[in-house]
């Protein structure tokens, strides 16, 4: 093969390769309808589930979400787990040596 094929060679190859992209026609076929996050998991699913809330109920939904984002929420989590720090107590100041003779 000569050189100057070469670089035909390859970028015909590449052009090729580009064209075999699979359709997406079967992609659309397997899709799922979304359904609301608040109606709950499959019945697998329901041991991963938190208590407090009920399957369907927007509500306690929301109510679960908020306190989640608040375990999140560094200000918050550090202010209501650290106790108020007790008053600072003033340091006695260190009393002065006496001068040395000569």
């Amino acid at each position: 093969m000569t050189r100057a094929a070469l670089p035909l060679v390859a970028a015909t190859a590449l052009l090729l390769a580009a064209c075999s992209e699979p359709s997406q026609a079967d992609a659309a076929r397997l899709k799922k309808a979304d359904a609301k996050a608040s109606s709950g998991a499959a019945a697998a699913d329901r041991a991963y589930m938190a208590s407090g809330w009920t399957a369907g109920d927007d509500a306690s939904w929301q109510t679960q979400i908020r306190g989640r984002t608040q375990g999140q929420n560094e200000y918050a989590r550090i202010t209501s787990a650290t106790p108020a720090a007790p008053a600072a107590t003033p340091v006695a100041a260190a009393p002065a040596e006496p001068a040395k003779a000569p």
